[in-house]
């Protein structure tokens, strides 16, 4: 083997005639590391900072194909020409990767400890080395830029909350993938929302910041106007400390076992002995929603696991249930299921809901179920009154018990609270009482 092979001059290596049969050895290896070893991009960046870079450029790869759909693909937040559609899916994958690769083993990489053998050339370095442009009117850079003004925090601190902002604006996409992100920088010990910035989280807040950062951003495929970004702010916020512990249904659940009534109810709950007890249901009974910790029935079903009441809770919930959805996506699971109460909630907007909300009734029945529904849940497609009034009755008809619990929402002291800043979904106090309501049938259904 010829050193020219290897590209190797004496120099290269600083070797000296008498040196130089001991140091072959050493040189030629020391060439060949170098020639695997890849070349770190943005190596000014810490590895945390590294990380983060590539999630940010991961999210804007498949909102920069949002936008070429959009026919906003020329505009100067959205060009991007030497990517083509295929690059572009082809980040995304890398960022799919990035959230599913080894948390300890990435953990490990970023301390610069690399005993676990993470490999960042594997998703992170494609992201950080693709041509993908970051305008300073992109979501994510209004919002670095202001917030590290008022947080006078690191860098690579807000732009791990930024990173989250530029997706959930994005809404169609607030769901797994944003969970994913979530569970991601959470599982970093990276921060997720404004509070670990020092910055003020109540509504007129959110919304004061909203109102500065809307006129900064540029257009985009998605909303980025003052109340889309208030909404942003207050989605971060809630997911956040959901995510990190700091406010969920198991924290609710313990405030409001402290109270008499609900230590009451549960206690008559405990000595009605085991029982199966299904919720099928829509946002309003879905614990990951962002407008409040918990929904009313995951905080209940958590006070009776911590009170170990022997009631197995399953949730069948879906964004949007009608009963024409649940009986065909839900019916026979829970059917087999065969749980002593079955709760619905979902949501009648025809003569098919009403026929398919019977037809489920029944069912559920014939399985040996006690049914039991409330008379009103507050939510917004039960505006009409009229079909309202037609679903209780079918319900009732069919051998529903219906609960009354409208009245106890209206008279509440805090109605005017109840309503989230979208105007569809609810907050932590109307799921508070109705989680109290919901116990308290329980209990009626089970005795």
């Amino acid at each position: 083997m010829r050193n020219s092979e290897f590209g190797m001059r004496k120099a290269d290596c600083g070797i000296g005639r008498m040196a130089r049969a001991f140091a072959l050895i050493a040189c030629l290896s020391s060439q060949v590391a170098r020639a695997d070893t890849p070349v770190v991009p943005r190596s000014d960046l810490s590895r945390a900072a590294q990380v983060i870079e590539a999630v940010i450029i991961g999210t804007h790869a498949y909102q920069i194909r949002l936008a070429r759909v959009a026919g906003r693909g020329s505009e100067a937040c959205w060009a991007a020409p030497e990517l083509s559609d295929e690059a572009l899916e082809a980040l995304v994958a890398h960022q799919a990767g990035l959230f599913a690769s080894n948390r300890l083993a990435l953990k490990d990489w970023i301390a610069g400890r690399d005993h676990m053998r993470f490999d960042p050339a594997r998703d992170v370095f494609p992201l950080l080395s693709a041509p993908v442009p970051l305008d300073q009117r992109l979501p994510v850079n209004v919002f670095t830029e202001r917030a590290a003004a008022a947080s006078n925090k690191p860098l690579s601190t807000v732009r791990s909350v930024a990173s989250l902002y530029q997706l959930i604006l994005e809404v169609e996409r607030d769901g797994d993938e944003l969970q994913d992100a979530f569970a991601f920088l959470t599982g970093l010990g990276l921060p997720v929302y404004a509070g670990q910035l020092g910055l003020p989280g109540d509504d007129a807040s959110l919304a004061s910041f909203g109102a500065t950062l809307a006129p900064l951003t540029c257009a985009a495929p998605f909303a980025t106007d003052a109340n889309a970004w208030r909404d942003a702010g207050r989605k971060v916020w809630n997911w956040g400390e959901k995510h990190l512990g700091v406010r969920n249904a198991s924290i609710v659940a313990a405030e409001l076992s402290t109270t008499p009534t609900v230590r009451a109810v549960v206690n008559r709950l405990r000595a009605a002995g085991p029982a199966r007890v299904a919720v099928i249901g829509h946002s309003f009974t879905m614990g990951n929603h962002w407008a409040s910790p918990g929904s009313f029935t995951t905080i209940a079903a958590e006070m009776l696991a911590e009170a170990n009441v022997p009631l197995e809770t399953r949730h069948y919930s879906a964004g949007g249930l009608t009963a024409t959805r649940a009986v065909r996506t839900f019916e026979r699971e829970v059917v087999e299921w065969r749980p002593r109460v079955t709760l619905l909630v979902v949501a009648v907007r025809n003569d098919e809901d009403l026929a398919a909300l019977a037809s489920l009734i029944g069912s559920l029945r014939a399985a040996g179920s006690a049914v039991v529904m409330f008379d009103s849940v507050g939510d917004s497609a039960e505006r009409d009154d009229a079909m309202r009034s037609r679903r209780n009755e079918a319900a009732r008809t069919a051998g529903a018990v219906i609960v009354p619990a409208a009245g106890r929402l209206a008279a509440a002291p805090d109605h005017a609270k109840f309503l989230s800043l979208d105007g569809i979904h609810m907050t932590e106090p109307y799921h508070r009482l109705m989680a109290l309501v919901w116990l308290e049938a329980l209990d009626q259904a089970l005795h």
